[in-house]
Order: C-alpha cells, then sequence, then structure tokens
C-alpha cells in the first residue's frame, strides 16, 4: 500500500450533566474542543494496542478513561475505518504520502451534586481561597508555542500574559482565576490548591 501515514482528525463534543440530587434538577453544557491532529504511520493504524496507546495522552488529558471496554471499541472502529478508508483508496488507484482520517467524537458526562459543591464520586468542589491564588499564581510570559487553555480552549498566544499553577500548567490568568474560585483543583492534573 502507497500510504506511509495517516493524518488522524479528533473532533471532540463533550456534553456535560450536572444533576442537582436533593433539588432532582438537571444543568447542562457543552464544549467543542478544538479538532486535534495526529499524524500515525499506517502500522500503527493496523495494531490497534500500539494505536491506543499513541492516543491515550491525549484521552487522558479529558479525564477519559482509557481501561474502558468503550475506548478498546473506539480504538477498533478508528483502526478498522482507517485501515477499510485506506484500502479503497489504494484499489481506486489514489496514492499517496498522507491518507486524511476525520473522527467525530460524542461523549455525556454526568456529575451528581449532593450539596451544590460535590463534584464526582472522589472530587470535592470547594473553591481555592483567595490568598492562595493571588501567592501561588505566577504571571508569565508565554514565550513559545504551546497548547491551548484548557478551561476556554483558545489559544495561548506567543507574547501573551498567562499564569502558571505551581503544578507547571499553563492558563490564561482569567480563565484559572474563574476556575478557582469554584475549584481547588488544577483542571488538568487535580493538584490542589490551599481551601482554609
Amino acid at each position: 500500500m502507497a500510504y506511509a501515514l495517516v493524518e488522524l482528525t479528533i473532533e471532540f463534543r463533550l456534553w456535560y450533566f450536572y444533576h442537582d440530587c436533593p433539588a432532582d434538577m438537571y444543568y447542562s453544557s457543552n464544549r467543542l474542543l478544538h479538532p486535534q491532529i495526529f499524524i500515525l504511520d499506517l502500522n500503527i493504524l493496523k495494531n490497534e494496542s500500539r494505536l491506543a496507546e499513541a492516543l491515550r495522552p491525549f484521552f487522558s488529558t479529558l479525564q477519559i478513561n482509557t481501561a474502558t471496554d468503550s475506548y478498546r471499541r473506539l480504538i477498533h472502529d478508528l483502526s478498522e475505518d482507517g485501515l477499510r478508508i485506506s484500502q479503497w483508496a489504494f484499489n481506486q488507484g489514489f496514492h499517496s504520502i498522507v491518507l486524511p482520517l476525520i473522527s467525530q467524537i460524542e461523549a455525556c458526562v454526568v456529575e451528581h451534586s449532593s450539596d451544590g459543591w460535590f463534584y464526582s464520586d472522589d472530587y470535592v468542589m470547594i473553591p481555592a481561597t483567595e490568598s492562595s491564588i493571588n501567592l501561588m499564581l505566577n504571571k508569565v510570559r508565554v514565550e513559545a508555542e504551546t497548547e491551548d487553555c484548557c478551561i476556554c480552549l483558545e489559544e495561548l498566544k506567543v507574547g501573551s500574559d498567562a499564569a502558571l499553577m505551581p503544578c507547571a500548567h499553563i492558563f490564561h490568568a482569567d480563565c484559572i482565576q474563574k476556575w478557582l474560585y469554584t475549584s481547588h483543583y488544577c483542571p488538568i492534573c487535580r493538584f490542589e490548591m490551599p481551601t482554609y
């Protein structure tokens, strides 16, 4: 087969449902994440365990459990569809260095609240103290291309000001301050800021 690489674009939409258990009310929001592009060797696409390892960091940053049957089915479908499209293109006489493959993924997350602050079975939504936010967030200038701010999903532009958490994750200053007034956890690694 002539294809050496596959350009896998993952378009990801998350729906969040927050259930206030005492009031039995649901609140919802959704986030459309910027498409993530992965350049993969066709041999990785043929091997589901290698494909799973290649994509695991991306899904882990979204706090999606990669040790589930759902994740394994997703990997199986990506592999199977990619190889089918690749074979079809080859049979049609298309020869290219890179084969484009787009995957649109939709997921629903339901979080239950028993007292208005409960975030999930593992995390309690307690704000960080204002003094810890002022003392522990460091103002920095973005000096190299980095990932997007994972709170607003907008680009952290080179030369712009940002805020650095003690755990070394960078966000727009306004985004992380608003976040920490709601939750004392880093939205990426769950580093805990002081709460009292």
